[in-house]
């Protein structure tokens, strides 16, 4: 299911084939370092989903501002978010601007208390230099793939791709945004899925609406029959009209 940030309507046509049902929009916001392959997978019945597609930061721009641009690509009103990794930070930002009808996060963080301690060696990381930063993934993608809990090749294949086509700058800022957080602010009708194996943030799931037990960072890929599951229920009860 791929999707684009569109105006155009989509329509799906029921299963009598006389009456035609406007499918609701679910905005995807996509992890650090990843983009809309990583939700490709995910059979989602009744909803359309628009990938929010990231742009090219400004130097020192700041993460609310950044989200304030993103907000842009939203033609709906209630809006329904679901953010992975740093996505969720930012569909956390986004909402806060707006009247969202449900924001789920995954594999993330809900305040700026919850970001691991372990970032912050990484805001120094040299990435801003796009050949090195792409020879460094090649060199350590075993440990990525380690760290992100994926051991299926083509799993590994396709998480690879991503990053190799990751702007090292983009990465570099999005990093020094996630060290700096420090939001406080939970949005109403938030609900926060975590695995409970994740590695990237290790201890979200102590504080998560739902854990998936051993789910990995990106369980949205290697899981995305059991994560389409839990977001089809979490969708069923969101608690504003459409």
């Amino acid at each position: 299911m791929v999707g684009n940030a569109t105006t155009t309507e989509n329509l799906a046509i029921a299963e009598n084939g006389d009456q035609a049902i406007a499918e609701r929009e679910v905005y995807f916001v996509s992890g650090l370092g990843a983009d809309w392959r990583v939700f490709q997978r995910l059979q989602l019945e009744g909803y359309r989903p628009v990938h929010i597609l990231w742009q090219r930061p400004q130097r020192r721009e700041t993460i609310e501002h950044y989200a304030q641009r993103l907000l842009k690509q939203v033609t709906t009103e209630n809006p329904i978010f679901v953010g992975l990794s740093f996505g969720g930070l930012m569909a956390i930002e986004m909402a806060k601007l707006c009247n969202p009808a449900q924001v789920i996060v995954i594999s993330s963080a809900t305040t700026g208390a919850q970001i691991p301690a372990y970032f912050k060696v990484f805001r120094w990381l040299p990435v801003q230099l796009v050949v090195p930063f792409k020879q460094l993934l090649w060199a350590v993608h075993w440990l990525l793939n380690w760290l992100f809990g994926l051991s299926d090749r083509d799993d590994c294949s396709l998480f690879k791709q991503v990053l190799v086509d990751t702007d090292p700058f983009f990465l570099k800022w999005a990093i020094n945004r996630v060290v700096g957080w420090r939001n406080q602010v939970v949005p109403e009708h938030l609900v926060h899925i975590h695995g409970g194996s994740d590695r990237v943030f290790p201890f979200g799931h102590r504080s998560a609406d739902v854990v998936v037990p051993s789910g990995g960072h990106l369980m949205v890929l290697n899981r995305a029959e059991e994560l389409s599951q839990l977001l089809m229920h979490t969708l069923a009860t969101s608690p504003v009209e459409s």
